[in-house]
């Protein structure tokens, strides 16, 4: 069944590209990619401590990816692959301390068809174009990455960990993604899914139907309280890159929507609605960018909930604000980010704004092709009135949470 679906999908794509210029056909190479990280973290934050338990600020922390690579090229000129990307996860279980940390499971994994003309198609579980393929003005090439780096592997606790960069749930759901060809500097893409579940049957089983599961359409109210999923995620963008005296220059504008379950006991929680525009420039090896990111929906792009049927305490969007610059010279890179997200807080409990801020300065030196040693210093702060991080709930206490972050280690891209 396999080999059909993919000499079916050859064939599409075949069709949709059409015949282009003969070429020497090339069969599928195979090769292995990844990653390897090894960080020292000194972290120091409000609410890692409880009662009964006491938590230290030095750990040591390994990290991993294994990436499959498969490229051909046909006799017309159409090319074709497929990544699968494995990665040794961070993820914590389901069930409170019974997480070793070192599960494996898939991140990204997709198939893809191109031709110079015509441009290409992916399908599979990846970012979609606002996301991955066209993003613009996060600079994150120093350090582990700076606010998008490994800092958040060593703060304790959901609650301490801000949504700074448009991302959310919307990431690897399995989706469609279309990139155009470069015109005059200009490119276009588009990207569609169902729903934000990843893989093959995401959050269903084979003896139940479930509101989690990835093909449920509505579910009752008192079922899931305030847990809608996204339905009919779309993604759409526009970018232009082009070089003037030395100075090289990108640009995007995107949107982000989606779709909400429906509510069958009654009004059903709105969809989201994002728009997201980027900036940046390189010249004489400075980097600098940012991006905005805006919309109707929750901070991280999720969806503003509703506590009961029809009822919606806040409608307030969100705003996100990146900022980052960089300088790279030989083999060292120095630079340092910022992020700064405002929105709805607890939609459940609430109608407090929250806000999230967070810098960072960082930087990473090259000792061998692939091998890097580096450094970071994080600062984040997270607020909002009236909710204590601590325990989740409404309270007085504990409503600002704080965390600095200092990492120092090593990284082998191979």
């Amino acid at each position: 069944m396999r080999k059909i679906l993919l000499a079916t999908t050859a064939v599409a794509a075949a069709a949709l590209f059409g015949p282009g210029e003969a070429a020497a056909q090339q069969a599928p190479t195979v090769r292995v990619g990844g990653y390897f990280r090894f960080n020292y973290s000194f972290t120091d934050q409000d609410n890692a401590s409880t009662a009964t338990v006491r938590t230290g600020k030095s750990d040591f922390a390994s990290d991993a990816e294994v990436h499959v690579i498969v490229e051909g090229k046909a006799a017309n000129g159409l090319t074709y692959g497929s990544t699968i990307e494995l990665q040794v996860d961070y993820n914590r279980g389901a069930t409170s301390n019974t997480s070793s940390k070192t599960q494996l499971d898939t991140d990204e994994m997709y198939v893809w068809v191109a031709s110079p003309t015509m441009g290409q198609l992916r399908f599979g579980d990846e970012d979609g174009v606002v996301l991955g393929a066209m993003l613009t003005g996060f600079v994150t090439n120093f350090g582990t990455g700076g606010v998008d780096g490994d800092w958040g592997d060593n703060v304790i606790g959901a609650n301490n960990r801000p949504t700074y960069i448009a991302g959310g749930y919307l990431a690897d759901s399995t989706k469609v993604i279309y990139t155009s060809p470069q015109f005059f500097g200009f490119d276009f893409g588009a990207s569609f899914a169902f729903n934000n579940g990843e893989g093959e049957d995401t959050g269903c089983t084979t003896d139940a139907v479930a509101p989690a599961c990835d093909r449920a359409n509505a579910y009752s109210y008192s079922l899931t309280g305030t847990n809608a999923r996204f339905r009919n995620e779309r993604q759409a963008a526009i970018r232009y890159r082009g070089s003037f005296a030395g100075v090289g220059l990108q640009a995007n504008a995107g949107y982000i929507g989606a779709d909400a379950t429906k509510n069958i006991d009654g009004p059903s929680a709105k969809g989201m609605d994002a728009f997201s525009f980027g900036l940046q420039g390189t010249a004489y090896g400075f980097l600098v960018g940012g991006n905005y990111t805006f919309g109707d929906g929750a901070i991280g792009l999720g969806l503003l909930s509703r506590p009961t049927p029809g009822e919606r305490l806040d409608t307030r969007g969100f705003q996100t604000v990146f900022l980052g610059a960089s300088y790279t010279i030989a083999g060292l890179t120095v630079g340092a980010n910022f992020a700064n997200t405002r929105g709805a807080g607890n939609q459940t409990i609430t109608t407090s704004a929250r806000n999230d801020r967070i810098w960072s300065v960082g930087a990473n030196y090259t000792l061998a092709p692939g091998l890097q040693l580096v450094a970071e210093y994080t600062n984040l702060k997270r607020h909002e009135d009236g909710f204590d991080f601590a325990t989740g709930r409404v309270g007085a206490a504990n409503n600002t949470t704080k965390a600095d972050v200092v990492l120092v280690g090593t990284r082998l891209a191979f």
